[in-house]
């Protein structure tokens, strides 16, 4: 295993694909490091920890990322909350989150769903991580030479973040389970996926004019992110589901 290279201060340091691959249950972790200071999005199951752990050392080598941001709750982006406290990197995530890794909550997490469905191994559990930070909405913190900015984005399930970052006149988003190459959504037949929420969501986001999207699974948009963006946002205003990238 190993980092994967995206741009100049973005990698890909855990997923189920690429040279990156830490499990095939997890989402895309990323890490943004500029040389000196740096932030991760994303913990992953926990399945893969050592190997996303180890590839976040191949690129930050003795220096200590500021923590680690979770997307949502759902197991492939928060489970991996507790092995990361464990190594030392402080976790931060929204209260919704934050009170569902606490106490390892399977029902409100889904996971027990999923795991039904075989979406995880019949042996795995969320581990429990109750030191998790809390971030509140539209709080902007400077990171190194990133600028970093929370925000509110329920839809694909409740308490979801995505994450806006500006450096050098770049504008990133972060999207975890939200947004997608090519205008897509994630739409799931669990409790807390709201198409109402969803399409508010959306719509506020094609507002950013985002330069990149780095989504929690499949490929980034390098280059005019904000026409995808706009893309799903005019599905939405059409009441009409953007493209689902679970049957795209």
């Amino acid at each position: 295993m190993t980092a994967r290279r995206i741009t100049d201060t973005v990698w890909a340091v855990g997923g189920s694909s690429g040279p990156e691959r830490t499990s095939d249950h997890d989402g895309i972790q990323y890490l943004l490091w500029d040389g000196t200071d740096g932030l991760l999005i994303d913990v992953g199951t926990g399945l893969g920890a050592d190997a996303w752990l180890a590839n976040v050392g191949e690129v930050c080598a003795d220096a200590t990322p500021f923590g680690a941001f979770v997307s949502h709750y759902h197991a492939d982006h928060a489970g991996g909350a507790a092995a990361a406290m464990h190594a030392g990197i402080d976790v931060y995530a929204g209260s919704v989150t934050a009170a569902a890794l606490a106490t390892a909550d399977e029902q409100a997490t889904s996971l027990e769903r999923a795991r039904r469905a075989g979406v995880y191994p019949e042996d795995y559990r969320l581990a429990a991580a109750p030191d998790v930070r809390i971030l509140p909405d539209a709080s902007a913190l400077t990171i190194g030479s990133f600028t970093v900015t929370v925000l509110d984005a329920p839809g694909h399930c409740d308490g979801h973040l995505v994450f806006l970052v500006d450096h050098y006149g770049r504008r990133s988003l972060f999207s975890g389970d939200t947004l997608f190459s090519g205008g897509r959504v994630s739409i799931q037949a669990i409790p807390d996926c709201r198409l109402d929420l969803y399409s508010d969501t959306v719509r506020g986001l094609a507002e950013l004019e985002v330069d990149e999207l780095f989504p929690g699974h499949g490929e980034p948009v390098l280059a005019d992110a904000s026409v995808d963006i706009a893309r799903a946002a005019e599905s939405f205003r059409r009441l009409v589901p953007p493209p689902n990238i679970l049957t795209a």
